[in-house]
């Protein structure tokens, strides 16, 4: 792996004239081996071939089937009159109304799970230390966004937990075995199993059976409207993607890469939390602490690092308590 200084940074940023900025981190000073315990996604490759072998899902039936839970009653064809409007809203009007107030177009038709009408639903930045564990701080951060969304609890729940009982290890983890553990076993308290950033034995406490909690749906999409469709009408999603050398140095704005990649593409496994249409970017949560990058945050381009071209979206929701 190459390591960039901020200055080298800077030059590729101001070469290619991207729209983000760089912010020396003391990320840039650590070596390959250290900077790739920070990752942490071991690809399953016969179950990616057949993720991507799947039919589009029926997204409208999985909105309306949602919502009932929420005591938002959306019956099956009315939502898929909603999903083509909005399909018709990305694809004409935002090009058309560029010329409106950005911000207020942008708030209309994007979505940030920070600011749900009013409410803050996602939970705070968390930071995975040096082991391979952002596929379980993904998937940790959604459900816990899930809980707020569906129930109007925050929860901190244990990626330990789902990390080592699920078998996840250090050196990686594939999300989709990350969420069937969530789905068959639910996940207990931070307090009940707290996490360290090394492997673990699966030791939870006494009270995990009665406050894990679950999902009993989930869906992997490919299909980029359909992704904003889901972020939008449901609810945040696990997202992987490939890390490039100026990564680690990212502060604000919309990431593109500047470099060339590394032989060895490493990836990396987020939430994301939202999109903004007009810069046309995902908005996700990281896994690297409140000092990384925008407090914990970043936007990155659609399209850009493999994101939505090889990997898909993982949305999970229907959450409820653990019954053995």
């Amino acid at each position: 792996m190459i390591c960039l200084e901020i200055e080298q940074i800077n030059r590729s940023i101001k070469e290619k004239k991207a729209q983000w900025i760089a912010k020396d981190h003391p990320f840039l000073k650590l070596s390959e081996k250290e900077l790739r315990r920070r990752l942490g996604v071991v690809v399953d490759e016969e179950n990616l071939k057949k993720l991507r072998k799947q039919p589009k899902p029926d997204l409208a039936k999985i909105i309306a089937d949602t919502l009932k839970h929420r005591e938002k009653p959306k019956n099956y064809e009315a939502a898929k009159k909603i999903l083509s409007f909005r399909q018709y809203l990305d694809s004409i009007l935002i090009e058309e109304l560029v010329g409106l107030d950005h911000v207020i177009l942008c708030w209309i038709f994007g979505r940030d799970w920070r600011n749900a009408g009013g409410r803050n639903c996602v939970t705070p930045v968390k930071d995975q230390g040096g082991c391979g564990s952002c596929t379980s701080f993904a998937a940790i951060g959604t459900l816990e966004s899930m809980v707020l969304i569906e129930r109007n609890i925050e929860t901190d729940l244990s990626e330990a937990e789902l990390h080592f009982c699920g078998h996840g290890s250090c050196t990686g983890w594939w999300p989709i075995d990350a969420v069937n553990y969530i789905k068959s076993h639910g996940v207990g308290h931070e307090s009940c199993f707290p996490y360290q950033d090394h492997s673990m034995p699966c030791v939870t406490c006494s009270l995990r059976d009665g406050e894990a909690i679950t999902v009993s749906t989930d869906v992997s999409i490919f299909d980029v409207q359909q992704r904003k469709d889901y972020l939008w009408a449901i609810g945040p999603m696990i997202a992987v993607f490939e890390v490039f050398p100026d990564f680690w140095g990212y502060g604000s704005g919309v990431y593109t890469p500047t470099v060339p990649p590394y032989s060895d593409p490493p990836l990396h496994c987020v939430e994301v939390i939202g999109y903004n249409p007009c810069q046309k970017a995902w908005i996700c949560k990281n896994s690297w602490g409140p000092g990384w990058g925008d407090n914990g945050f970043f936007k990155i381009a659609y399209g850009q690092c493999h994101i939505d071209t090889t990997y898909p979206f993982i949305g999970i929701s229907t959450t409820k308590w653990w019954k053995p």
